[in-house]
Formats: structure tokens, C-alpha cells, sequence
């Protein structure tokens, strides 16, 4: 746990006009097992449930005895990790950004926004079948439904789905008392969520440390040892992230994908995405055979995500 050179960050894209990002089906039926020092953590909250075999679920510093009905309630900042020691289990999971749907929620109260939000980050959570989770149940079965057959307004339907379930979340973590401050699980989150909201402007190291309350020459350090990245690697991969997604999903030339994702010139926008995809941004938006052979090995790669 101490070890933080064992962390990863896995990066999830949510595709454009949905809300919410999907694992599911067959594949995810396997065996898992990282080790309890190959933690990692995401850009999304994290919602799962098991429907098949068993094994164990570390969530931050506590672990637990996952099977059959469970639904894990990960945050972004939480640390985790799964292991079925050598046998199989069936995982379906979803993404999604809990705050844009708290803003939905309650449009104008940001105090019960806040307090709602503490509650939601400060960690992950284990429900077991005993603990009277079928509404939450039938909540995740029909979005993962939706989301599968994306039949007419499918959207629509997640959109309330989701509202539905974010609800029952706050049922399940809400405590009394307010308490006086969340304390992040990972120090350079701060500038992971600037980095998101923000990669289309001009971006500097210093902006980053500075989000996180830092030194540069400290937040470098820190950086490299969460991410194994540099910060401003980092910055490039978020930003060809998207741009991956914006040059399969719509009509933008690549001059036009390379201003939207904060590029200065057309020039570095490919250099980077050669670099990083190991194609040329024509390529990726054109070859359809090529995307689909590489895209889950790029995904693979820089995120170190369970997209295989």
C-alpha cells in the first residue's frame, strides 16, 4: 500500500453525447489478481456488481469477501483492487462523473451538493445482497441494459436510471454529521482534475503543482511517482485521448481536433499522436479495420486500463 510506484491511473473516456461508460458482457467473466500492492484508482466513480464466483476486493485500506450480488461503490480518489486467486468471477462495471449528476440532482443548493459529494469521496464501499440493495440492483441492471441495445432514447433512460441510482448511493453512505474535511487518497488528484477540465488551454507545470498546493520541483517528484509519467506527458496523453474520440465521432479535419485539444500547431498535434498511437490522426480516423485491431492495445498501454 506504501508503495507507491505500484499505483496505476486508469483513464476512461466516456463517448461523446453519453453519460456514462460501460464494462460488460462475457469477457469480463475471468480471473483477477493484481497482488495487494498493485493498487489503482480512475477518473470516473466506479460502480460494480459481481454475478459470478468470489474472491477478494481491496478498497483503500480495508479489504473484503466479494461474491455473488455484490456491488462495489468506488470513488475516484479510492484505491483499489481485485483478486480471485487463480479462479474466475463475473464483473460488469460503469463510469460516470457523480458530480455532474449531484448538479442535476440539486441545481441550487451547492452546501447540499457539498455535503452529499463528502459523503460520495470519502471511500469506497462493499454492499452485500443482505443489505436490502435491489433497488440499486435493478437501477445498474437497467442502465447496463440501455447502454447494451441502444434502442430509441436510450440515452434518455440512462440519464434517469442513473438520477435513480445516485440517489440510492447517497441512501447507503449518508452519515449524520457533516465532518469537517475530505482528505484526498491520492495527492496529485488536483491536478489530474484540472488536467481534465482544462486541456484545451495552455497548460504549465506550474499551473498543475499549484492546483495541488505544491512546490513545482515537489509535484514533479510526486507525479512521476504516482503516474510513471511526467506531468506534461501526461497533459499530451489526456489531450490525443480525445482526440481519438473526436476524430472517429465527428467530422473535424485534424487541423480542427488538433485547436480543440489545446494544440498551437497542426505539426506537434501529430507528432504526438504518432508518438502516442503509433498511427497518424488520417489513419486513425479512416482506417476503420486499423482502429478497431489497435485501439484496445492503445487503451491497454498508456492507460494500463482493463480494456482487453
Amino acid at each position: 500500500m506504501s508503495d507507491k510506484k505500484q499505483v496505476e491511473f486508469r483513464y476512461y473516456d466516456i463517448p461523446l453525447g453519453d453519460i456514462v461508460f460501460t464494462l460488460t458482457g462475457p469477457g469480463w467473466n475471468k480471473a483477477y489478481g493484481e497482488g495487494k500492492e498493485r493498487l489503482h484508482f480512475h477518473n470516473y466513480y466506479e460502480v460494480g456488481v459481481c454475478y459470478d464466483g468470489e474472491g477478494e476486493m481491496i478498497l483503500g485500506e480495508k479489504e473484503y469477501h466479494f461474491y455473488p450480488g455484490c456491488i462495489s461503490l468506488i470513488p475516484t480518489k479510492e484505491l483499489h483492487t481485485t483478486n480471485t486467486f487463480g479462479k474466475t468471477a463475473g464483473w460488469e462495471w460503469m463510469y460516470f462523473d457523480i458530480h455532474e449528476v449531484l448538479k442535476e440532482l440539486y441545481p441550487d443548493d451547492e452546501i447540499l451538493r457539498e455535503h452529499v459529494g463528502y459523503e460520495i469521496d470519502k471511500e469506497g464501499r462493499l454492499l452485500f445482497p443482505e443489505m436490502n440493495i435491489q433497488k440499486m440492483t435493478f437501477l445498474i441492471r437497467g442502465i447496463f441494459s440501455e447502454m447494451q441495445d441502444k434502442e430509441y432514447m436510450y440515452r434518455d433512460m440512462v440519464a434517469r436510471y442513473l438520477m435513480m441510482l445516485v440517489v440510492e448511493i447517497i441512501r447507503k453512505l449518508q452519515t449524520t454529521e457533516l465532518p469537517a474535511r475530505a482528505s484526498a487518497t491520492v495527492d496529485v488528484f488536483p491536478a489530474i482534475d484540472y488536467i481534465k477540465k482544462n486541456y484545451a488551454a495552455s497548460i504549465h507545470v506550474t499551473d498543475l503543482a499549484r492546483s495541488c498546493g505544491m512546490s513545482e520541483s515537489y509535484f514533479r517528484k510526486l507525479f512521476e511517482k504516482y503516474m510513471n509519467m511526467k506531468p506534461m506527458d501526461y497533459v499530451n496523453f489526456v489531450r490525443i485521448q480525445r482526440g481519438c474520440t473526436l476524430l472517429r465521432e465527428t467530422d473535424l479535419t485534424v487541423a480542427m481536433v488538433s485547436d480543440r485539444v489545446g494544440y498551437e500547431s497542426v505539426s506537434t498535434f501529430i507528432r504526438n499522436f504518432r508518438r502516442i498511437i503509433g498511427c497518424t490522426p488520417n489513419k486513425w480516423k479512416n482506417d476503420e479495420e486499423y482502429v478497431k485491431n489497435k485501439f484496445m492495445n492503445y487503451n491497454v498501454t498508456a492507460l494500463k486500463g482493463w480494456l482487453e
